[in-house]
Parts: C-alpha cells; structure tokens; sequence
C-alpha cells in the first residue's frame, strides 16, 4: 500500500494535488507531444531549419505547462502569446504552400521522422480533448486552446513537408 504522498504532487502554484489532478493530466499531455518532438530532432539532425523549430515549440510547450500548473493559483507565470499562435500559423502556411493537395485521408508514417511528427499530433489533438475538459473546471485563457488546436496543425504539415523532403510517399486511405 502507497502512503498518500506517493499519489500526490505539487503544482507550481505550490497546490498539493492527487496526481489524477487534470491540471496534472494536461502537462503530462503537453510532457508526451514535447517528448515525442524530442525523438523527432533526433532523426532530422541533418534537418537544422525543422529543429530549430521544434525546439521552439518546445519552449512554447514548457510555457503552456507552467501556465497549466499555476491555474487557480492566481500566480504569474509566462503565457501563450497571440505571437506563438501566429507562430504555428506561419509554420502551417509557410510549409502547406510546397505540398501536394489532400484528396483523402492519410495513414500516418513515411520517414521515422514524420511518424513521429504524425505521433505528435495525434498527442496535441489528446492533449485539447484534456485542456477543453480542464476549462469546464478552470477559467483558460482562450489562447492555450487556439495554440494547441493549431500545433496539431503545424505538426500535420510538418510531417507532410518531412516526408516530401526526405522523399517518402504519402499513403491515402482509398474508401473500399
């Protein structure tokens, strides 16, 4: 038998929380989609233009958490920005105008690069079901939502350009 402490965890708002907490939820969430960016930089080290830039959604990620962990606390931390949003838009433009068009759905995969960016995504989209369950709880700040609504975007164009570049194919679903 655990002793109670063992299930439970400080916030930074200096909150002592249960670890099934949904603010503890969330940044185990955003943990997951920076942690699979991490194994994506990993493959793309001749890659130093895609790094850069998972390197700053990271910080953007680490960002995102503390203002996650400090919900309810009334304590300052730094926040999402309309300037990280456009961000991720930029990146979604920038990057979407060399790709081929979308006529069906895709299976992800390619490059080991752009499986994880599609892994990725799929992350930040299970991370937004958490955040819009967390702000019936929580007042959110609109923009953290925007942000990660549009990260699962830049990482579907992302793993689309990496495997364009690298040469992999795309696979689509052909409805049967």
């Amino acid at each position: 038998m655990h002793e109670k402490s063992d299930s439970e965890t400080f916030l930074l708002s200096g909150q002592k929380v249960y670890k099934d907490d949904e603010r503890v939820e969330v940044c185990g969430l955003i943990d997951e989609v920076s942690c699979h960016l991490g194994v994506v930089k990993a493959f793309l080290e001749r890659d130093h233009e895609i790094s850069q830039i998972l390197t700053k959604i990271q910080r953007q990620l680490f960002t995102l958490g503390s203002q996650i962990s400090a919900l309810g606390s009334g304590k300052k931390t730094p926040i999402i920005t309309q300037e990280d949003v456009n961000f991720l838009e930029e990146i979604t433009r920038k990057y979407g105008k060399s790709l081929p068009k979308l006529t069906s759905f895709l299976y992800p995969g390619g490059s080991k690069a752009s499986a994880f960016l599609h892994l990725a995504r799929a992350s930040a989209r299970r991370c937004e079901r958490a955040m819009v369950a967390l702000s019936r709880r929580f007042p959110l700040d609109p923009l953290t939502l925007t942000y990660i609504n549009k990260l699962s975007s830049a990482l579907f164009v992302l793993a689309r350009y990496v495997n364009l570049k690298e040469g992999s194919g795309e696979e689509t679903w052909i409805r049967s």
